[in-house]
C-alpha cells in the first residue's frame, strides 16, 4: 500500500526502509538481485505457499495445514504427462478446490516484490498452481516452451505437492531462469539441478524462510552497510492489492477481516496496476476492514474506493494519500 512512499520518506531523512530477512519478500528480492547481477534472464520469481499439499497415496488423502481431505481423484493427476501440462494442472486445481489456492498474505508479499523489482503478475489472481518441486520450471515458463505463463518477468506463487517422505519447499523462494547455453545447463542437470523438460529454463531456489531467526542479517545490512535487505528498493508503486466481489454485496454492507489469512467474506484478493485513489479506482485491500458500502456492488466487480463510506481515518490511509500525491500527477 505505502512501501514506495516509506522508501522515499526514509531517503529524504537519510534513513533506510528495508524488508526483513526471514520473510519471503526480502529473501526473494535478494535472490532476484543475485540472478540479475549474474546476468540471468528471469522468467518468473516467486515462493511456495505457506503450507504444503501432502499426499498419502494409500489413503488417497491430502493433508494441508493439518487438515485432511479425501481426494481419490488426485491419484490420476499425480504425474505430469510429457505432452501437455494444462489438463493435469486443471485437474489438480479442481481436485483441491476445497483448499484456497492463494491467500491475501501471499498476494501482499508478491506485491511488495513487484514494487521492489519490477517483476509483475501474469494475471491478477496469479496462477497459484499445484506443483511438485521438479515440475516448477516446466510449468512456470512461457507457453512457447510448454508452460502456462503469457510472458517473462513475472511473479508467482505455487502450492508444493509432495508425499510425506519427500522434501518440503518450506515456504521458500525461487527464480526460474532462461537457459541460454545448452552445454552449461546439461552439465548442471547432471549435477542434479532442476531443469525444465524443454531444457529452456531452470529453477534455482532457497527452501527456507526462518522468520525472525534471520532478522539479524537485515540489521547487519542496514547498520553496517547502509543497505536494505536483498538489494532492492520499493521506489515506485507498480502493483496494488485490491479485492473483487465474489457475490452481490448490498448497500450498507460492512467489511470485516478475520483470521490469520486476512479473509474478508465475499471478496477475492487480486493484484492490479497501481494508481491513485481517484474516480472509480479500486480500493486497496487493507483499507476495507470496517468500511461500509455506499452503494451495491455486483459479483465480479472490483470494490471502488469511491463506493466506500466510514473508512477509518487511519495512519495507513493518510500515508497512502501522501504516496498518491508524490507519484501520480492527477492528484493535486
Amino acid at each position: 500500500m505505502v512501501g514506495p512512499y516509506l522508501t522515499h520518506l526514509a531517503i529524504d531523512e537519510g534513513l533506510i526502509f528495508t524488508p526483513l530477512d526471514g520473510d519471503q519478500p526480502s529473501l526473494l528480492i535478494g535472490l532476484v538481485s543475485w540472478a540479475r547481477t549474474l546476468g540471468f534472464e528471469i522468467v518468473v520469481a516467486g515462493k511456495s505457499s505457506e503450507y504444503d499439499f501432502v499426499w498419502n497415496p494409500e489413503r488417497e488423502e491430502l493433508v494441508c495445514n493439518r487438515e485432511a481431505h479425501s481426494i481419490p481423484e488426485l491419484a490420476s493427476a499425480w504425474a505430469l504427462p510429457a505432452d501437455s501440462v494444462a489438463p493435469t494442472i486443471a485437474a489438480r486445481a479442481e481436485a483441491t478446490r476445497m483448499i484456497p489456492p492463494i491467500s491475501v498474505p501471499d498476494l501482499c508479499e508478491m506485491a511488495n516484490v513487484a514494487n521492489a523489482t519490477g517483476l509483475l503478475p501474469d494475471r491478477p489472481e496469479f496462477h497459484a498452481t499445484v506443483l511438485r518441486i521438479p515440475e516448477v520450471p516446466t510449468v512456470l515458463d512461457v507457453a512457447e516452451h510448454g508452460g502456462v505463463l503469457r510472458g517473462s518477468g513475472r511473479v508467482e506463487v505455487f502450492n508444493c505437492l509432495r508425499t510425506a517422505d519427500e522434501v518440503s519447499f518450506a515456504g521458500g523462494v525461487f527464480v526460474v531462469l532462461r537457459c541460454e547455453d545448452e552445454a552449461t545447463w546439461d552439465l548442471l542437470r547432471d549435477k542434479g539441478h532442476v531443469i525444465s523438460r524443454s531444457g529452456a529454463s531452470a529453477m534455482v531456489y532457497l527452501p527456507r524462510h526462518l522468520l525472525g531467526l534471520e532478522a539479524p542479517i537485515s540489521l547487519l545490512d542496514a547498520v553496517l552497510n547502509g543497505l536494505p535487505s536483498g538489494g532492492g528498493e520499493m521506489t515506485q508503486p507498480r502493483i496494488d492489492l485490491v479485492a473483487r466481489a465474489t457475490r452481490d454485496l448490498p448497500a450498507g454492507h460492512r467489511f470485516e477481516m478475520t483470521g490469520h489469512h486476512r479473509i474478508i467474506d465475499g471478496l477475492r484478493p487480486e493484484t492490479h496496476p497501481a494508481g491513485p485513489l481517484v474516480g472509480e479506482a479500486a480500493a486497496p485491500f487493507y483499507l476495507l476492514p470496517e468500511a461500509r458500502l455506499k452503494r451495491a456492488v455486483a459479483a465480479g466487480e472490483t470494490i471502488p474506493f469511491a463506493a466506500l463510506e466510514e473508512v477509518p481515518d487511519s495512519m495507513l490511509l493518510r500515508l497512502r494519500r501522501r504516496q498518491d500525491q508524490r507519484f501520480f500527477s492527477e492528484v493535486s
